[in-house]
């Protein structure tokens, strides 16, 4: 059998990389293994593995929430847009949580034109400039353009810090680029080369993208696809709702306003955010 991945790949059904996903999310080597026997039994020619994760997150259903949320987590951040704001927002929450001040959508002046940064990110005496890219298209990769693009601009910014005294007192001015997908190798050997920071789905392995959010357990909060259009995101993220936890932050009654939710969904919604943040 072949899977056929997002980005038009084929390549062989393998069980142990399902079960492999599965352990990550800390369910059970023996569910884990059965699930990867259903699939290889359900589908019997080529597959898409779309296909194979909605059949997966419908059996992962009767597991627990804390295992749908785990599972999904890369498709909920990729359904943060459409646009890259809400991405934005997001990396700069995740940021916070591991020290940093930040601010979003900065007009910064370089030596030669304006730029639009991202995000702004401070800690001791650290100062970086944070760029997101943001893809809503599975088997996007940022590659080298973005790496060279990125890098352009902070060399110009870098550039016209340099030159003014009150800034030369930090220890170190950076760039981080930060992105929902993974890297092709190309961009991760330009910004070793250069010095810039990664960070992305599966890289860097000690500090990917997933591994920050597990770790600090800063899932968004699109987090369980059950909720998909039920909760109004538009009015979350205008009330700074952004991480699955700040929902906890509110009474039913009152997280029932700012999501569009029924008082008793509302209620059902934190207790699942409860199990998830809890285990």
């Amino acid at each position: 059998m072949f899977v056929l991945k997002a980005g038009g790949k084929k390549e062989y059904f393998n069980k142990k990389n399902i079960e492999r996903s599965l352990a990550a999310i800390g369910l059970d080597a023996k569910i884990a293994k059965g699930l990867s026997d259903e699939v290889s039994l359900r589908f019997k020619k080529s597959v898409s593995s779309d296909e194979i994760f909605r059949f997966v997150i419908s059996r992962l259903k009767s597991y627990g929430p804390e295992f749908l949320g785990r599972y999904n987590l890369r498709r909920a951040v990729m359904n943060l847009g459409p646009t890259g704001y809400p991405f934005e927002r997001y990396v700069a929450k995740v940021l916070e949580e591991y020290g940093y001040r930040t601010k979003t959508n900065q007009i910064v002046q370089g030596h030669c034109v304006k730029h639009e940064i991202d995000v702004m990110a401070w800690k001791d005496k650290t100062h970086l400039i944070v760029e997101c890219k943001y893809h809503n298209t599975h088997g996007a990769r940022s590659d080298l353009k973005v790496a060279l693009y990125v890098w352009s601009r902070f060399l110009d910014i870098k550039k016209k810090w340099e030159e003014d005294p009150g800034h030369k007192q930090a220890e170190f001015h950076g760039v981080w680029l930060m992105t929902n997908t993974r890297f092709t190798s190309e961009a991760v050997q330009y910004g070793e080369c250069v010095g810039m920071l990664l960070t992305g789905w599966g890289y860097p392995r000690e500090m990917s993208l997933e591994k920050m959010i597990h770790d600090k357990k800063l899932y968004p909060i699109d987090i369980f696809p059950d909720w998909n259009g039920k909760l109004n995101y538009h009015k979350l993220y205008e009330s700074e709702i952004s991480l699955l936890r700040d929902c906890l932050n509110f009474s039913a009654k009152e997280f029932s306003k700012k999501s569009g939710l029924k008082e008793v969904e509302a209620a059902i919604f934190q207790s699942e955010a409860l199990r998830l943040i809890g285990n």
